[in-house]
């Protein structure tokens, strides 16, 4: 759904987690798909401890109906660049605020829970919505992968990510 015809056109990696895999600039398909699979670039494998690999989650960001109209009806670049560093900043606020993981604490002998600071993500422009009307919106694919301090990748922990979800919306607006 996301790496399919114009959508790449419109993608890009982001997040302080795909520029220390190597990953920038448009999101290739095969690429993209090894990642969500737990496969990263640099040879890391994410296998799921228990149960099912989870690939991510998809944060979406929207704009107003007006500015949608404007940007795309109206041909203004500006606004979707604007846009799009609107998504950019958001990111990057919850990249430093809530990504986390599980990492094992030796000396307590289970696993705590730690900032990471780190997001791999995917995001994908898109002009249209499913019903065909004009509306700008960037899907934002968080991988499920976050580097933690003992220098492994872990699975992301998204709790915080989730509980947030309107205050993210919120940052954005």
């Amino acid at each position: 759904y996301y790496s399919v015809g114009e959508l790449t056109d419109g993608s890009q990696w982001m997040g302080e987690g795909a520029r220390q895999l190597g990953l920038d600039g448009r999101v290739e398909t095969a690429t993209f798909a090894e990642v969500l699979a737990g496969r990263l670039p640099d040879g890391s494998v994410l296998d799921a401890q228990r149960g099912e690999h989870r690939p991510g989650l998809d944060l979406t960001f929207s704009a107003p109906k007006a500015l949608s109209l404007l940007a795309i009806l109206g041909k203004d670049e500006r606004i979707i660049d604007v846009f799009r560093q609107s998504v950019a900043a958001t990111l990057s606020w919850a990249e430093k605020n809530l990504a986390e993981a599980r990492v094992w604490d030796r000396q307590a002998k289970r696993q705590v829970v730690e900032q990471a600071s780190n997001l791999v993500a995917a995001a994908f422009l898109h002009d249209v919505n499913r019903n065909g009307d004009p509306q700008l919106h960037v899907h934002v694919v968080l991988a499920n992968a976050t580097f933690a301090s003992d220098g492994r990748w872990h699975a992301l922990r998204n709790d915080e990510l989730y509980r947030a979800q309107h205050l993210l919306g919120a940052i954005h607006n």
